[in-house]
Order: C-alpha cells, then structure tokens, then sequence
C-alpha cells in the first residue's frame, strides 16, 4: 500500500512540476518578447531617421548646409561657431 501511494504522489508531482517550469519558461520568453518589440520598434524609428537624412542629403544645398554645420567647413574668410544643440545627431 505504501509503494502505490508513492507512485500515485510521484505521477502527480513530476507533472505539476514539469508543467512549472513550463510556466516559468513562457513568463521569460514573454519578457524577452516584450524587450525585442521594443527594441524593434527603436531600430524601425532609428531606420526612419537613417533614411530621412539619406534623402535629404540627396539635396545639394542642405547637404552643404550639413557639412558646414556637422564637420565646420567654412567659406573663405568666415567663421564658424559651434552649437551643439543645432546640429543633427
């Protein structure tokens, strides 16, 4: 009687227990998920920025514009002075 009543308790504790760490699996990957759309969301902003800039630096004048602004290119006999909160990142 004793060995069938361990049998029965182990038949019913390896499942509650595979079926925990089952749970505690789905709770990580959950969390994982959530921390990938985020960072995916990130990328997509970053890669709207990347090609906002792309296009406009097809446009000659504000390419120029950029140049002088991020790399201090000037014109002869002209100064530059740099704000740090003008410039495009």
């Amino acid at each position: 009687m004793g060995w069938v009543l361990i049998l029965v308790m182990l038949l019913f504790i390896l499942p509650a227990y595979n079926l925990y760490q089952s749970y505690e699996t789905l709770l990580n990957r959950r969390a994982q998920y959530a921390q990938l759309q985020k960072k995916y969301e990130k990328l997509g902003e970053e890669k709207n920025y990347q090609s906002d800039i792309a296009t406009k630096l097809k446009d000659d004048s504000y390419a120029a514009k950029y140049a002088r602004a991020k790399y201090s290119f000037s014109k002869e006999g002209e100064y530059i002075y740099t704000t740090p909160d003008l410039l495009p990142q």
